[in-house]
């Protein structure tokens, strides 16, 4: 275990001994077990249930060690900057990347300030930057803005970000809250080339996040890969023990039964992405859902195991993902 990260794990093992009733020194040792023997950070041992699994059970799950140490086996590095470079994936994917975009690194100040004013509603993003970090809205009609079009320009020209409009998302996926919330599907493909679906997820945003990402507060809930349909609670950051979330939280909203819009169109376009980049075989797609179907948000080449194990019926996909090898 990591120095800096032993006050996030005193807290976890407390906060699971109050639930488990066994003592914060049993699940100590036994949370220093799991980051041994199976790669179990301090977030999937406490959020993600991994103290109540059984033995048969932790060596199928999915951890982060494991992400870490696939990863480069399935998606060699080179060919992962196709991911990982922002600006590279909209290029590369442009007829489901329907937004427009400007990469600043690229651009001149007198470029970004005509995108910006032709833009209501703007999103900054670092352009390797992953878990929703480095994200911020850009709205000039916001009185904290502060700054002008101009001074805008100036001060992302150079950097290495990206400036995307902001989705307009369909109604239906509106939680309350400010961020466009995703679904993110994991592929894999075996030695033959065949595209499988692993998983899929909603991600939602909560108050005023512009992200919807586990890692930045947001809840993950399970879909139903056949119907795109929420099969049961959610999770969220700090929730460990609490029966699942089924009303999104700051709302009235019962999310289990809701049916994202689009779902066989955005089957379909996952299926196409996954075939087009054979070097790269694991992969955790975002898509937003707007008024005219899905939308390709970005591809994730380490995805890691909140939205694998965390939630839904379906769980313990190491061993699966072992075998595509």
């Amino acid at each position: 275990m990591e120095l800096k990260k032993l006050p996030a794990w005193k807290e976890t093992v407390r906060s699971v001994s109050r639930l488990s009733g066994h003592t914060p020194f049993y699940h100590l040792l036994d949370a220093f077990r799991c980051y041994l023997r199976y790669g179990c950070d301090e977030v999937q041992y406490g959020e993600g249930g991994f103290w109540q699994l059984s033995r048969e059970e932790r060596a199928r799950t999915y951890t982060k060690q494991h992400a870490y140490a696939l990863s480069p086996r399935f998606n060699p590095p080179e060919s992962a900057l196709l991911c990982k470079r922002k600006e590279r994936f909209n290029r590369y994917f442009s007829d489901y990347v329907r937004r427009p975009w400007i990469a600043c690194r690229e651009s001149s100040a007198e470029e970004i300030r005509r995108f910006i004013e032709a833009q209501a509603r703007l999103i900054v993003k670092d352009s390797r930057a992953m878990q929703g970090k480095g994200v911020y809205a850009l709205e000039l009609g916001e009185p904290d803005s502060g700054t002008s079009a101009s001074e805008w320009a100036a001060r992302l020209a150079g950097q290495d970000v990206l400036l995307e409009r902001w989705i307009t998302q369909h109604p239906a996926m509106d939680f309350g809250g400010r961020s466009v919330n995703t679904v993110r599907v994991t592929t894999v493909r075996d030695r033959e080339g065949n595209v499988h679906l692993l998983k899929a997820v909603l991600r939602c945003g909560v108050g005023e996040a512009v992200v919807d990402n586990f890692t930045q507060g947001g809840v993950v809930y399970p879909l139903d890969m056949e119907r795109g349909v929420i099969e049961g609670p959610g999770t969220r950051k700090h929730t460990a023990g609490q029966g699942g979330i089924r009303v999104h939280p700051g709302t009235s909203r019962e999310m289990v039964g809701f049916a994202v819009p689009f779902w066989p169109e955005t089957l379909a376009m996952i299926r196409d992405v996954a075939a087009r980049i054979p070097d790269l075989r694991l992969i955790g797609w975002d898509v937003a859902i707007t008024p005219d179907g899905p939308e390709l948000v970005e591809g994730n080449t380490r995805p890691g195991p909140a939205l694998l194990e965390y939630v839904g019926k379906k769980k313990g996909f190491y061993r699966e993902i072992l075998s595509y090898l």
